[in-house]
């Protein structure tokens, strides 16, 4: 008698406390949403991750921006953010100075063509440019029979003018001479950023 009453006990701890137990695992499993804020580590770290590779000093312009690129988008790919988030995280990051505008719209014109532009034309983004004397257009175009739209984006660097380059410039206009626009840099991954792993 004193087993089953037991048993009816031991039974009826169990039935009470599985919910409980339940929605504890519900809840360990459950992690917030990544925000624009919460990512701002996550593309601090991948782009560090992509400067610590050996000889990183040592590449390119444009070989320093594949890599930056590639490891930031590889992260927030992995983070399950939305496009949305992710825009706003980019552009967040260029305010801060984490990674340069021509890294941020190269990044979002991999999630979406609305995620390019709205990157594109945040005032942190064009403002760093600005700054910095480089630029970056971004087109979008139907590339298959689907019409399926896919990004373009056009980085140039800071223009390297003549020493009297202006001078020079105003007077073959005044005298209806042909101007020839100045020879543009590779477009430079850490002009205007601030992070560490660009200092060298």
């Amino acid at each position: 008698m004193a087993s089953n009453r037991v048993r009816a006990i031991a039974i009826s701890l169990a039935v009470a406390l599985a919910p409980i137990g339940a929605g504890a695992v519900w809840a360990q499993n459950t992690q917030a949403a990544p925000t624009a804020t919460s990512l701002q580590a996550t593309i601090q770290q991948a782009a560090a991750s992509a400067a610590a590779q050996p000889g990183f000093a040592r590449l390119s312009a444009q070989a320093k921006l594949a890599a930056i690129q590639a490891a930031v988008s590889n992260a927030l790919a992995a983070s399950g953010a939305s496009p949305a988030v992710i825009s706003a995280a980019l552009v967040q990051a260029v305010a801060s100075g984490t990674v340069s505008a021509g890294v941020a719209i190269q990044v979002a014109a991999g999630v979406s063509p609305e995620a390019a532009q709205q990157v594109a034309s945040a005032p942190a983004v064009t403002q760093q440019l600005a700054q910095t004397g480089q630029s970056a257009t971004v087109t979008t175009a139907a590339t298959d029979a689907g019409g399926a739209p896919s990004v373009l984006v056009s980085l140039q660097g800071a223009a390297s003018a003549a020493p009297d380059g202006g001078a020079a410039a105003g007077a073959g206009a005044g005298a209806g001479g042909a101007t020839t626009a100045p020879p543009t840099a590779p477009y430079d991954p850490c002009a205007g950023v601030v992070a560490a792993y660009c200092g060298s």
